[in-house]
């Protein structure tokens, strides 16, 4: 291999943030595709204050002088899997950087107790593809991101259940681990108890679903630089069939619009039809799909 430099790094600092946007602005010019990197998130974590007791290295790098050549990231969202992805510059494709990148990542993955490791490409990334077919990885899923369209969504239908919006606080942690392991198929004992206080200093503001004073679900909203998500949205069982779900979407878009972001998207797996038809009844539309690859850890 040529003269890289390989750097792996715990945790997104600014100046690796300013590395890797600027690799990322060269590769989707190049390839006309999306990539899920969540850098902003990543570098709100940078003044976290248990920085400096991270043992994890999340950050995998190529260099070649000064230069950024090759990224991947991972992504730890709690639970029994992470989420990997990735680039190289295109002047130093076929030079085998990714393949070192990722031995890299997968040593990290076979360091931490997640079972499963899930790699993603934009279904109209011919490289992302071709690198995954030599892993062992089997497909998993596809997603949808979607986006917000503001006149689409003025003109959504009302709806007026009388769900209230409580703001989380860090008694609720348990009961959003609950609602996840409910809503993903995963044990309890599997969901890793959110720092909420912490969750809202990197963007992240978690919202209560109350209906008469009963909990009936819960929502995720991360905003940074007036980009809006909505993430983890999810009526309890027993409380769907009533429309809650659609009231729920409708004021997590208020809220979103009232902290100030002016672009707002969501993601959706491609197969579920029901919700698919919930989002774009709100105004959203799709934008771009992730495809979603496995790999099962070996033990």
């Amino acid at each position: 291999m040529e003269d890289f430099h390989f750097k792996i790094f715990k945790v997104m600092d600014k100046d690796l943030y300013k590395a890797v946007s600027k690799l990322e602005d060269i590769c989707k010019k190049h390839d006309e595709v999306r990539l899920k990197l969540e850098l902003e998130y990543k570098l709100a974590k940078e003044d976290a204050p248990d920085n400096s007791t991270v043992e994890k290295a999340d950050e995998f790098t190529c260099w070649d002088g000064d230069e950024l050549v090759g990224y991947i990231g991972i992504d730890d969202f709690g639970g029994r899997t992470l989420e990997v992805n990735g680039m190289v510059h295109p002047d130093y494709r076929r030079k085998g950087v990714f393949k070192e990148l990722f031995s890299l990542v997968r040593k990290e993955w076979m360091e931490r107790p997640s079972d499963f490791m899930l790699l993603l490409s934009d279904r109209k990334s011919a490289a992302g593809r071709s690198f995954i077919e030599t892993t062992d990885s089997f497909y998993d899923h596809t997603e949808y991101e979607m986006v917000l369209s503001d006149s689409l969504f003025d003109n959504a239908k009302e709806s007026s259940k009388g769900l209230i919006l409580r703001q989380a606080c860090n008694d609720d942690a348990l009961e959003i681990a609950r609602q996840n392991s409910i809503y993903f198929g995963e044990e309890l004992s599997a969901q890793k108890l959110l720092d909420i206080e912490l969750e809202k200093k990197r963007g992240f503001h978690v919202y209560i679903a109350l209906l008469g004073g009963i909990i009936v679900g819960k929502v995720h909203l991360h905003l940074i630089n007036g980009e809006g998500g909505i993430f983890g949205l999810g009526i309890i069982p027993e409380n769907r069939g009533k429309g809650l779900g659609r009231e729920l979407l409708l004021r997590s878009v208020e809220k979103l619009k009232e902290l100030h972001a002016n672009h707002i998207y969501l993601q959706v797996d491609a197969d579920n039809d029901t919700a698919l038809g919930l989002y774009q009844s709100c105004g959203f539309e799709e934008n771009y799909s992730m495809e979603y690859y496995k790999l099962k850890k070996e033990r």
